[in-house]
């Protein structure tokens, strides 16, 4: 066997042993072998003499060593980073990932200033403080969610501070379907898909909380494919959240809510925010989301419906939405619709300008017509922002808009707001 063979031979063989091994007792046999490589040379080279290595062969066996150096580096690394760390949350993890936890924090602080005929009103608010707990159990098919308020001012949502928002186990069935159980988000409209710390606005429209459906406990289905995916769920009653069961469990004898959505472009990730970042390819989604329940006191069917549509531009997009809802009760106020347009514009790498306009009109009751302009300074993307706010109401304010800073005025018209919010969600 010639000199470069029977190097090469034992080069690979040491990576071979070493590839197949993992932490510091295999390391320790990687530079055990290693230094058996270097003595096989040593004693090649005192047979053949000093003229025995050429250029070309001192080359090839120095890259041999230094890929063998290289594996073993690597996989000491490794080593290291299966326990725990920081990824888009602080995490820890077994070795082999089938049992983890992510911990996210989502920290909002804001001050409102409010003037309408009535009085003025302005203070500080700690508007969220959230954690949320995820990771996988078992293997990497079943994954789970816990978030708990720990503080929630003017929450006009199915919980409040001191109380569970998500907690639920997904099981991940394959071919683009998953199963999860719990309490979560039904499927409705796309702007309460996307997560409060990554909102375009300080809060939620008004539109979309007073008509959406909220929270739900049961079942929910779900499908992604490459342009299209939907979400079924079967719950208790819509916006149902931390309800314990009793002799006159559940609140409705059904309920349901369903969303479907298509792609036309861009990739699925980039509609999880409510910005369109600078450089972020273009991208648009069109969505409908239906719901409805039975009333187990009354037998009636209350229902409710959304369109909406996102363009993202890379740097600007625009999002519109209609929602309609029926209380059918057989009064002349049973019907309510309404409607967002909203947008933003990125200045600068980290200043975006936004604008948001309302409306919302109940048979027979008071309309709503509110005009949001701001900004937004990124000093992280979502991670650590700042937002800045002006609001105007052409319209006397309804009940229900108190989290969004409106004083729920009744009679007045003219409410302006100026509010600004700290948000930090990491």
């Amino acid at each position: 066997m010639s000199l470069t063979k029977t190097v090469g031979f034992f080069a690979v063989t040491t990576l071979a042993v070493g590839g197949a091994a993992f932490g510091a007792e295999q390391n320790n046999e990687t530079l055990a072998q290693i230094a058996e490589l270097k003595a096989e040379i040593a004693q090649l080279k005192g047979a053949q003499g000093g003229q025995w290595l050429t250029e070309q062969r001192a080359a090839e066996i120095r890259g041999i060593v230094t890929d063998v150096l290289a594996d073993a580096e690597t996989r000491s690394s490794l080593q290291g980073a299966a326990g725990s760390g920081y990824n888009g949350g602080f995490f820890l993890s077994s070795s082999d990932g089938n049992f983890s936890m992510k911990i996210n924090v989502l920290e909002q602080i804001r001050w409102t200033f409010n003037d309408n005929d009535s009085a003025q009103a302005y203070g500080f608010e700690n508007k969220r403080t959230r954690f949320t707990f995820g990771g996988n159990i078992v293997d990497s098919s079943w994954s789970y969610k816990i978030g708990y308020y720990f503080g929630y001012s003017n929450s006009n949502e199915n919980f409040n501070a001191g109380e569970l928002s998500d907690v639920n186990v997904t099981k991940d069935l394959g071919s683009g379907w998953g199963l999860t159980v719990g309490q979560f988000k039904l499927p409705f409209s796309a702007e309460y898909g996307i997560d409060a710390g990554n909102l375009q606005f300080n809060d939620y429209s008004v539109v979309n909380t007073l008509m959406g459906t909220g929270y739900g406990q049961g079942l929910n289905l779900g499908y992604a494919a490459d342009q299209f995916r939907f979400n079924a769920a079967y719950v208790n009653a819509i916006g149902e959240a931390n309800e314990a069961w009793n002799g006159t469990s559940p609140n409705a004898d059904w309920a349901f809510a369903i969303r479907g959505e298509y792609k036309l472009s861009g990739d699925w990730a980039q509609f999880n925010d409510g910005q369109s970042w600078k450089g972020e390819g273009f991208g648009a989604l069109v969505g409908i989301g239906y719901a409805a329940e039975r009333s187990d006191i009354s037998d009636e069917t209350p229902s409710f419906l959304t369109l909406d549509a996102t363009v993202d531009f890379g740097g600007a997009n625009i999002a519109a939405a209609y929602y309609m809802t029926d209380a059918d009760t057989g009064a002349v106020t049973d019907e309510a619709t309404g409607f967002t347009v909203a947008g933003g514009v990125f200045l600068a790498d980290d200043f975006e300008a936004v604008a948001r306009y309302e409306n919302y009109e109940p048979d027979g009751g008071s309309e709503l017509n509110t005009l949001v302009v701001g900004g937004n300074w990124y000093m992280a993307k979502n991670t650590a922002k700042l937002g800045l706010e002006f609001g105007y109401a052409f319209d006397a304010v309804p009940g229900g808009a108190e989290f969004a800073g409106w004083t729920n005025s009744g009679t007045a018209d003219g409410e302006w707001l100026l509010q600004a919010q700290m948000s930090f969600s990491f």
